[in-house]
């Protein structure tokens, strides 16, 4: 038997996956479970000022071969003053399918025959009328829909039964540290239609202001009929606190005076970390312990810094407590001689993608900061998964695209950003490398071009594509080295 020759001058990288050949795919609306064919255009309804409604929409691919979403992108109107938020836009917080549990779409991605990928478009009018939008999804054939809907009045906030204007501060006055004072605000409904309770966006956690009430359940407010936000100032330090109150499209700041309480003493408080390898791509815990049993109760903070040693990133998004923050509060109750974070004795963190140095400091109340430092070396490149296939589609019109081909995809991360080199290995049953192997490509500029555009960190997928002469089938395992500043890292074997 021939073996098939790879030729190392068709070889084609990408850092995104390549698209296939067209296939037929259709937009519904998917609602209790049942989807709904969309059509040419789709109607959000009415939505009042302040408001949000969520559309969910499926793509399903009915041909007989996989295709890839590579582009969905919604064009339209958008509010009129800054920071100008479009009245239509795709909810990644919602779209697992489409984003992961990134911030964006993780284009292109693979819809398999008869798969489907759901995505959630919201509606937030910006102001009174019918504002639009053209939805155009991009999957071997292109969609068009036409997006559509109504902006209509929302609910008045009332202090005092006075009506409250945008932008009006919410004074508490002068509250002593540890006590609290509620303001009541009523969200009512004037007009003589059920309007929506519009989305509230409270202070952040951890501060000296919280919200509670009604409002944050109700999803609609009958006509005539009012539902009660209650804002709470509970000082936790001295001095001018302030904050912002965002309901639906209108923000309100928040201002109290904290007054000292009598002096409460803690023990000095330390950290605890438990992490097993001080490397990337880790999970760690932290807990907080204190050199005596607390004479009283009282709250914490604990934050973590990144300081990066990679040369023109200034840090690392993936670097977080569990809750997605640098910040966690905990709670030390009278008599105990450790913290609590929401109940637990310890808060996750994640040690990102990047060399570097994790910065914990422990706050708790008249102590000075306590500091521990954990340094995050340099490393190869990190391997986490690697897939082989055989005569997958591809674009006719690249060069490189033949019917037989084999394509290899690596998931990975570089804390250094600094990737550089790859080299292929393909062999038969025997164990025998196919020539040309090994196949040596700079990737230098793709990586950097790459991680200039990517909100992920480190993390990285790499899509190589190999046109075969010959039996693909000949081609039974592969190897792949990347090299970046720290040194070459080696694959297994990955099989097809």
């Amino acid at each position: 038997m021939t073996q098939p020759m790879t030729r190392a001058t068709g070889l084609f990288v990408l850092l995104a996956a390549a698209a296939c050949a067209s296939a037929q795919v259709t937009v519904s609306t998917v609602q209790g479970g049942v989807a709904t064919p969309t059509g040419q255009i789709y109607n959000f309804g009415s939505v009042a000022l302040g408001s949000v409604a969520d559309v969910e929409f499926q793509l399903t691919n009915t041909g007989a071969s996989a295709v890839y979403l590579t582009d969905l992108a919604l064009a339209g109107d958008s509010s009129q003053t800054p920071p100008y938020t479009p009245n239509f836009a795709v909810a990644c917080a919602l779209s697992a399918d489409l984003c992961g549990a990134a911030p964006t779409q993780q284009l292109p991605i693979l819809i398999n025959p008869t798969g489907t990928l759901d995505f959630t478009v919201q509606f937030e009018p910006s102001q009174l009328g019918s504002p639009s939008a053209v939805m155009t999804v991009v999957a071997g054939n292109t969609i068009t829909v036409f997006l559509s809907g109504s902006g209509v009045p929302g609910l008045t906030v009332l202090l005092g039964n006075e009506t409250l204007a945008s932008g009006q501060t919410i004074s508490f006055g002068s509250v002593q540290v540890g006590s609290s004072q509620t303001m009541a605000l009523m969200l009512a409904n004037q007009t003589n239609v059920l309007l929506a309770v519009p989305t509230v966006v409270p202070p952040p956690t951890g501060g000296s202001f919280t919200v509670a009430g009604s409002a944050l359940s109700a999803t609609s407010v009958p006509a005539g009929s009012s539902t009660e936000l209650d804002v709470i100032f509970t000082p936790a330090a001295t001095g001018l606190q302030t904050a912002t109150l965002t309901i639906g499209l209108d923000s309100y700041p928040l201002q109290g005076q904290g007054l000292a309480p009598p002096p409460v003493d803690f023990p000095v408080p330390s950290i605890q970390l438990n992490l097993a390898t001080p490397a990337s791509a880790q999970q760690g815990t932290l807990s907080v312990s204190l050199a005596a049993a607390a004479a009283s109760s009282g709250t914490g903070t604990v934050t973590l810094a990144f300081q990066s040693v990679v040369e023109g990133v200034s840090g690392d998004p993936t670097v977080t407590f569990a809750n997605g923050t640098n910040s966690a509060t905990f709670t030390v109750a009278q008599g105990a001689s450790s913290g609590q974070f929401a109940g637990a004795p310890s808060v996750s963190f994640g040690t990102g993608t990047t060399a570097g140095t994790l910065v914990f400091t422990v706050t708790l109340g008249s102590n000075p900061p306590q500091t521990t430092n954990v340094t995050i070396p340099v490393a190869v490149i990190g391997i986490d998964a690697a897939v082989a296939a055989r005569n997958v589609e591809c674009d006719p019109a690249l060069i490189y695209c033949t019917t037989t081909n084999v394509q290899l995809q690596i998931n990975g991360w570089d804390n250094t950003r600094s990737a550089s080199q790859l080299v292929f290995s393909f062999f038969n049953s025997s164990g025998a490398a196919i020539q040309p192997s090994p196949i040596t490509v700079s990737a230098a500029t793709a990586f950097e071009q790459y991680f200039a555009g990517s909100d992920m960190a480190g993390v990285f997928g790499l899509y190589a594509l190999f046109p075969v002469t010959g039996d693909a089938d000949v081609v039974v395992a592969a190897q792949v080295q990347i090299t970046n500043s720290a040194g070459t890292v080696q694959s297994a074997s990955i099989t097809f």
